[in-house]
This record gives structure tokens, sequence and C-alpha cells, in this order.
């Protein structure tokens, strides 16, 4: 994706900054006091015990420098409070390392929202399995987009700030580097928008091992492909498809020759037309579009970051490529990915990953998925975006932490974690399921570590509220949610083209 979208919010563009805002500026959106936070090898106590205007413990963010981390506590009482209830025990301390800046800071850009309604919702704390009642502190760090600088910061948060659980998003290359940091420092991990593969294969040290202290509520390249297909299957083509695909871990994932697109596409009836995979950094993708016209691909399906697809479709537009079908995994999940696009056409079909219309609650405030749409769109007046449902992360971790004795024993957290059975915001999290390594998509649970979260393939056609909305088309291996709309052909009428 691209870096500097006009809908970035100030705090993710200049990460050098650091910021504490009290609880009442967190909930009231007012000013930010900016102050440098030093000396985190001498720990965070400094931040933990920050002070508002009236003296009381609050409910504090303090961004550091990316090399290290964040800290947001939960409020306290004051010294002058009688308080009764059960007896008050340490902080939770939850990590998250998430792109708050650079080409997948979309995946980041819902973090402040939720970790407010989670902060909003548990200022008097949570009572976990102990019997005492916990506050939370939430550590975070930005990976800046890049997996060194996310194993960096991971380790940070880990280390420095003595997280008892951490989180993470974004994809393969930027859960891999933090989930390899939980293994090595036996950190309970959760992750989420990742693809399970990527997950459960690792890299570098961890590549092949067994994860330990890591789990993903995770998506299925087997469930997207379902849902390709039968998309593909709404309209009449000559069902030959063009694939393009990066030759990155990635791009290697979806076009491999016995579990990737193109076999999927192939045993549906489809003539899969793949003529390589285009190097990581090229900005030529003539002689792909060459061959898809020589063979008259009718559909047409890319595994893209934003900016490689709007390379490769302007470049399409230039050699008078126009297929009927224009498929897009992975580089189109957001509206403001294709609004930064600009593509001169509409009607681009994709996975969806998460919708306001989807039948889900959170479990932790009962919320709809509407609700929880609503709510982020009244407080940062911007379109709602799929990452609100990374927040299902938050609830599979408050659910562990309500079963868990002994915060001190992080096996304990991970057993809990392990033994999850939930209905959250991003659908049904079981591992009770038995698991079923088949590569169905009818499989939910495909290894120890992984359940599956719910697929759907949708449209993107001009919004009322906004430049382009998704709509469902397909819930293959999800029936639950809700289909919107009928298939419709690309539309190339440059009247129709995206807003300016």
């Amino acid at each position: 994706m691209q870096d500097g979208y006009d809908h970035m919010p100030e705090t993710d563009r200049y990460p050098e900054v650091a910021r504490l805002l009290t609880r009442r500026q967190f909930l009231k959106g007012a000013g930010i006091l900016a102050a440098t936070i030093t000396g985190l090898s001498s720990g965070l106590a400094g931040v933990l015990s920050g002070c508002d205007g009236d003296g009381q413990v609050g409910n504090t963010t303090a961004t550091v420098h990316p090399e290290q981390a964040t800290t947001t506590t939960s409020v306290a009482p004051t010294s002058t409070t009688i308080v009764t209830g059960p007896e008050t025990g340490r902080d939770i301390r939850i990590g998250l390392v998430s792109a708050m800046t650079g080409p997948m800071a979309l995946f980041g850009k819902a973090d402040e929202w939720w970790t407010r309604l989670a902060l909003d919702f548990f200022s008097d704390g949570l009572v976990c399995g102990d019997g005492k009642l916990h506050r939370f502190s939430f550590i975070t760090g930005d990976s800046r987009s890049n997996p060194e600088h996310a194993a960096m910061v991971a380790r940070r948060v880990v280390v420095d700030g003595r997280a008892d659980l951490i989180l993470c998003s974004g994809g393969g290359d930027m859960v891999s580097p933090v989930v390899i940091q939980a293994e090595s420092l036996e950190c309970p991990c959760l992750c989420s928008f990742v693809h399970w593969r990527q997950f459960a294969s690792g890299s570098g040290e961890n590549s092949g091992r067994p994860l330990q202290w890591s789990y993903a509520h995770a998506i299925g390249l087997e469930d997207i492909a379902a849902v390709y297909v039968d998309l593909w299957g709404r309209l009449q083509t000559n069902k030959k498809v063009g694939f393009v695909f990066a030759d990155d871990g990635g791009g290697r994932m979806w076009a491999d020759a016995a579990a990737g697109l193109p076999p999927a596409a192939a045993e549906a009836g489809y003539e899969a037309v793949v003529p390589g995979l285009y190097p990581a950094s090229t900005a030529d993708y003539g002689a792909f579009i060459s061959e898809f016209i020589k063979n008259g691909c009718e559909i047409c399906c890319g595994a893209f970051s934003t900016s490689d697809f709007g390379d490769f479709w302007r470049q399409a537009l230039e050699q008078g490529y126009r297929p009927k079908i224009m498929t897009v995994g992975e580089g189109l999940p957001f509206a403001h990915a294709l609004e930064a696009v600009r593509p001169q056409a509409r009607n681009f079909t994709s996975e969806l990953l998460w919708q306001p219309e989807w039948p889900y609650r959170d479990s932790i405030t009962g919320k709809t998925c509407r609700e929880l749409a609503n709510d982020y769109m009244a407080a940062t007046g911007d379109h709602w975006i799929a990452p609100i449902a990374q927040y299902a992360r938050f609830e599979w971790a408050v659910d562990a932490f309500k079963r868990v004795g002994d915060l001190d024993r992080p096996r304990d957290i991970v057993g809990r974690l392990a033994s999850t059975k939930l209905e959250t915001c991003l659908g049904l999290i079981d591992f009770s399921a038995r698991v079923d390594a088949s590569l169905s998509s009818n499989s939910r649970r495909p290894t120890d570590n992984v359940y599956k979260a719910p697929v759907g393939g949708g449209q993107w056609i001009p919004g009322d509220l906004f430049g382009f909305e998704p709509v469902l088309l397909s819930a293959a291996g999800s029936p639950e949610l809700p289909t919107q709309a009928l298939m419709r052909e690309m539309d190339y009428n440059t009247s129709t083209q995206s807003p300016a």
C-alpha cells in the first residue's frame, strides 16, 4: 500500500513525537500533550505513574521513539477513594505491535479507536481467574511496515515493556517476525488478519518448528479461492483466468502449484494462464498483460500490494486490456486503497475480511458489527475499515484472562488462550474443534494453533457516503454471512471514474 494517505491521523504521521494523553483527553478527543519519554532501560514506571490535572492516576498513553514502546494504562482510584469489592491486583500488560506508518499503515489505522473502547469499558478493571481486579496497560510499538523493525519493536515490548501478552497483525511479513520473538521469549501471542499458512510455517530460526506460544484467528487462502471461484461463476465468460503474483513469500503461496489459486481455478473448470512471477521491485507488467490479451483472458486475478496494483492497472488500460472480471487479492482490502489507486473503472472484486453487516457481536460490550462501525465513524469522521475487527484479538485475550489463575505464569495464560471457545465481532473462535488439515474451505481449524475467521467475496461499487463501498456477493464457506447484491461486469465508462 502507499504511504501518506490523506486520512492518516497526525499521530501516525509523526511517530518520532512522544505524546501523553489522560483518560479525560482520550474520551473527549482533546489536545495532545507531547512529551519525550526516555530511559526505557530503567523500566516504564515513570510512564505508568503519570497524573492528570487533578492528581489522579490516569488512563495514559505515552508514545515514545519507535525503537522503544508506548504505554496506555487504565484508571486507578485516588488515594482518598474508598473502594469495595475484589482485591486489586497488578496491571495486565498487553503488547500491541502494528504498522502505524509505512505502506501497511491501514492495518493499524483502527488501533487507537479500539484501545480507547477497551480502556473505557474496563476503566474499573477486569476480575481475572485469581479473583482479583486487574486494570489494563497497552504497550504499543510501530513496526513501520518493516519486518526487521517489527521484530525489534516486539522484543522491546516484551523485554522492556514486560508484556504478559502480545498482539499483532498485518500479513505474514509483519506477523512472522513478531511470532518469532514471542516464541523465543516465551510470551503468549495472538494474531489476526494473516494467512494461516504463513503464520503456521513461521520464518527464519522458527521455520518448521511447532508453535508453542502463538495462536491466530487467521485467513485461509482456500477460503479466498472458494469465494473467487464462486464469484467468477456468476457471469458468463470464456473461463480463462490470467494470474499475476509477485515473486515473494506471499506471491509464491498464492501461486503454489499444489495448494494455491491456479489449481483451485483449474479444479473448477477454468483455464489458468500464469506467465510467471513478477519481481517484487518491478514497475513493468507489459509482458503479463500481453500474455493475457493473447490468450483472451476475460478474467484477471492477482495478489498485489496497493501500489503494485495501481501500476499494473494503469498499464493494462494503456495496453487496451479490459477483462470482464478483475479480482484483486490483498491490494484492495479497504476503501482507502481503492480511492488511492483512482482506477478509472468500477466493480472490482476482492475478498472481504469484515463488514458492518456481518451478524456478529462484540463479546465485551455486546455491540453489533454495525454499531462498532458507527462508533468508529463517529469517533474518527472516517470511512469504516475492516481492521476494526482486529479488536477481536482483545476479546480473545479478555476471555482468557477471566480464566487465568496466575498472571505471572505465562504457560497458564497460553493454556487458556488455547482452550478458547468464544463468539467475537470477527466470528467464532473455537479451539475445542478437531484439527482438519485437509486444506478444505470447510475446515475451520487447519492446525493446532489456528482457528479460521470467515472470508467473504465482494465487489466495490460507488458509495453514498464514501467513494467506494464493498457489497458482499459470496459467502462460500461462511453461510451465515448475508449476501447483498448480484455480480456485475467491470464498468469502463469514463463517466464512472472514481472520485478525485
